[in-house]
Order: C-alpha cells, then sequence, then structure tokens
C-alpha cells in the first residue's frame, strides 16, 4: 500500500512537505501510520494532536484503511465560525 501524507500547518514544518509511505498488504490501521510518521518525524514534537482525514471523512486510530493507494491529511485542529 501507498499512503501519500499530505500535512498542513505545523505538520507541513516538520514533514518538509509531502510524504510517501509504502506498506505490504491492501490494509493498515490509521494508527499504524501515525507510529510511522513518528518514528520518522516526530510529529508529537509539535505539540499538537492531528486530525486524519482520508476521503474528505475525518477517521480516528482504530480506523482501517484498504486499498493499495491512498491519501491522507494531517491537518492541526481547527475551528469554524
Amino acid at each position: 500500500m501507498r499512503v501519500v501524507i499530505k500535512p498542513y500547518s505545523v505538520f507541513r514544518d516538520k514533514l518538509k512537505g509531502e510524504v510517501v509511505l509504502e506498506f505490504s498488504g491492501n490494509e493498515i490501521l490509521v494508527k499504524d501510520i501515525l507510529e510511522k510518521l513518528e518514528s520518522l518525524f516526530s510529529i508529537s514534537s509539535t505539540g499538537v494532536k492531528p486530525i486524519i482525514i482520508i476521503n474528505d471523512e475525518v477517521v480516528g486510530e482504530k480506523s482501517v484503511v484498504r486499498g493499495e493507494f491512498v491519501e491522507l491529511h494531517l491537518v492541526p485542529p481547527f475551528s469554524g465560525g
């Protein structure tokens, strides 16, 4: 599985732009993707818990991602008004 990480705001600063990760198989937990990002980029050092968006839907760490290609948006919390 190829996962393209599209980071925003503080996460873009930390990852220095878009990142592509490769995983074996066509199914993975969001938690496993975040753990890989943590090991490579120490994303927790931003002090911000990310919101994960896949296919225009906010998903949690326990969500399962399926397919050969996934685009994951890594964004900080936000509010509207």
